[in-house]
């Protein structure tokens, strides 16, 4: 009876570290929407896709054709490596995407630690646009739609800056940030839309117990969309991605690895 018990809670045990590791290594794109009366006609159906916190993945040519998601541009949320990760992987993964479409990314924590010269020295390489509390235009026959990318700090002692963009009046207007801890108790965020990730949504999330990693802030923030209620505008979308990527363990479990494609909408 104890022998048939134990090779029960082996099975068991095998099965769910199985199932961790698939949600860990998956490559599930989440198809999302974001509608508003900025985004000028010819950017209706405009295609972005978002990735962040890949850390130690090694991302291929052979899966992302395969994915066939023919984004207008990527955009990537920072923790884009780890300390610990060959550069040589580093490089392939931004090569493969670069071939794709424009790239446009900001740093994460990780990437502060891993040796952001080198990073910047491949984003230079390759052509890709590293944003560092900057704000770029993306141009579609003649109009445009702003891009921000806000600078990660080098510890957390030391505060965001006050960097809020650079957007004309009424231009659409998206915000690339980390850490979605930016948003904390900003009441005037002069943007459409804010991208994050940072929060891997717990990574391990525990039925009844829930995330085990996260508390405070990141309790209430921790993946998905959100409404920022602003002073002077309408609610902010911000959506925060659980990442392509894991941190410590290359397991997950409640939370599963993923990319977004977002389609922007001109809303009538």
């Amino acid at each position: 009876m104890i022998l048939w018990i134990s090779l029960i809670l082996l099975i068991l045990a095998l099965s769910t570290l199985l199932w961790m590791r698939k949600e860990a290594t998956g490559y599930r794109v989440r198809n999302e929407i974001v509608e508003s009366q900025s985004i000028p006609e010819c950017f209706d159906g405009y295609k972005i896709l978002f990735i962040t916190d890949i850390h130690r993945r090694k991302l291929t040519d052979e899966k992302l054709l395969e994915l066939n998601l023919k984004p207008d541009c990527i955009l990537l949320g920072g923790d884009i490596t780890e300390k610990g990760v060959p550069w040589e992987r580093v490089s392939s993964n931004l090569q493969s995407l670069s071939r794709i479409a424009p790239v446009y990314g900001v740093l994460g924590n990780h990437d502060l630690y891993a040796g952001k010269e080198k990073l910047e020295a491949l984003f230079n390489k390759f052509g890709l646009t590293l944003l560092k509390d900057k704000t770029v235009r993306l141009e579609k026959n003649g109009l445009s739609i702003a891009l921000s990318g806000v600078m990660q700090p080098a510890t957390r002692k030391h505060p965001y800056s006050n960097f809020k963009g650079h957007a004309k009046k009424d231009q659409y207007h998206i915000m690339l940030v980390h850490d979605p801890i930016w948003v904390m108790g900003k009441r005037n965020i002069f943007a459409d839309l804010v991208l994050a990730g940072h929060t891997h949504g717990g990574q391990i999330v525990l039925p009844l117990f829930g995330a085990v990693r996260l508390e405070g802030f990141y309790k209430k923030y921790s993946a998905g969309w959100y409404n920022l209620i602003q002073k002077s505008s309408a609610a902010v979308p911000l959506l925060i991605s659980r990442g392509f990527g894991t941190s410590h363990i290359p397991l997950r479990l409640g939370s599963p690895s993923e990319l977004h494609l977002i389609t922007l909408l001109k809303k009538p």
